[in-house]
């Protein structure tokens, strides 16, 4: 990666962004290089952690790694030759030429970081933003220390259960899904490979009764070992089934995910034997090998309202869309840098600015968000979804997740 000059800064055009994962890092990125002062403020008090979560990489994902910071993708991801299904036996029954790149959070969060830092936007620990107001001709954040900010943009992007989203649409709230996500990461070398072999160069799917696995390769940032992520949609439609799977083992009742490393040792012990006793054996053994395997509940949310005056919400503070076209990180990529763009002319009024901008991000989120869920119902509830179709992964239409080299 290449040491960009910081661009000039505009007077009077300040952004806040508030959350700092790939959303707001995003955002801040953007906004830096069409001339804004950016600073993040993230409510984490240490750098955000992966937990090895694996992301289908999209051209709206990559775009600012490659076109700014002359990335290959090669340095942040990897990619495979072929979309695979194998059956109950751990056999192929149907394989089809793809040239799908995957990469992990990690490597996409100290990249995009990195560029934050070089071009001189801010990136604050330790803030808890508890409420956003505007003006017509200003924004104001409030931390939880009772400190205020002004700016000229507040960007919300903290997540599902966004603060800055409940200012502007207080009745915006997640749908449950009805089933979870149950995910981890394995060392490629810890597999034996006998079990690797059915896996190799390839996103590899299992269709279940009423569920369905998926497995694909990603590369570490740091040491750029190759991992096998994983994931298993499995159904869990009672209300108190999952209101008690999301107890952790401290017993704290989480919300909408168990993060790695706290799930009880019964429910893991569960997961474990359901693999046995369902999944094909290869990857059944990725997840009995995973040390620290973690679910996340599969929810929609369906915002009314993505800008108020100079307030605005990119990545899953606005829309979220289950994860079956695989695009939610490129949604708020995509989100961003047509903020950007919307934004770059200094003369432009931010009000009307963020109208323009609203009716593009807000037809793109709903479109992505009913497809998701057709994708989700087919695989979960109607079981329709037919060994050796295409896949739904895409962030306008499925099949445009295919990144090339450049």
């Amino acid at each position: 990666m290449h040491s960009p000059a910081a661009p000039t800064t505009r007077a009077g055009r300040k952004a806040l962004v508030v959350g700092g994962s790939l959303a707001g890092l995003s955002a801040a990125n953007w906004l830096r290089v069409s001339g804004w002062d950016v600073e993040i403020l993230e409510r984490a008090r240490l750098p955000l952690e992966d937990h090895g979560a694996g992301i289908v990489l999209h051209p709206s994902t990559s775009r600012f790694l490659t076109d700014h910071e002359g990335m290959a993708l090669d340095d942040f991801s990897v990619g495979v030759d072929h979309l695979r299904y194998i059956d109950h036996r751990g056999e192929i029954v149907s394989q089809a030429p793809s040239r799908l790149r995957f990469s992990a959070y990690g490597a996409l969060y100290r990249a995009l970081r990195t560029s934050l830092a070089a071009r001189g936007g801010t990136y604050r620990h330790g803030v808890t933003v508890t409420g956003v107001s505007w003006s017509s001709a200003e924004a104001e954040i409030t931390d939880s220390a009772g400190h205020k900010e002004t700016c000229d943009l507040v960007v919300g992007a903290d997540g599902v259960r966004s603060t800055v989203r409940r200012v502007l649409d207080p009745e915006s709230e997640p749908q449950l899904a009805g089933y979870v996500a149950w995910r981890g990461v394995v060392a490629e070398e810890a597999l034996p490979a006998a079990q690797r072999a059915p896996l190799a160069g390839a996103i590899t799917y299992s269709i279940l009764d009423r569920s369905h696995v998926l497995t694909y390769p990603i590369r570490t940032a740091g040491d750029r070992r190759i991992l096998q992520n994983w994931v298993w949609y499995r159904n869990v439609p009672d209300a108190s089934q999952l209101a008690d799977l999301l107890v952790d083992r401290a017993g704290v009742r989480h919300d909408l995910s168990v993060p790695a490393g706290t799930v009880r040792p019964d429910a893991l012990a569960e997961l474990a034997a359901e693999a046995r006793r369902q999944l094909p054996s290869p990857i059944a053994t990725l997840v009995e090998a995973t040390p620290d395997p973690f679910l996340q509940v599969v929810i929609d949310v369906h915002p009314r309202c993505m800008a108020r005056g100079r307030v605005c919400l990119v990545g899953d503070a606005g829309f979220v869309a289950r994860p079956h076209a695989a695009a939610g990180t490129a949604k708020a990529a995509e989100e961003a840098r047509l903020l950007a763009a919307a934004l770059a002319d200094a003369r432009t009024d931010i009000g009307s600015a963020l109208a323009i901008w609203t009716r593009e991000v807000t037809a793109l989120g709903r479109a992505l968000v009913a497809r998701s869920r057709r994708a989700g119902e087919r695989a979960q509830v109607d079981g329709t979804w037919v060994v050796g179709e295409p896949l739904p992964f895409g962030l306008r239409d499925a099949g445009d997740s295919e990144c090339y080299e450049p």
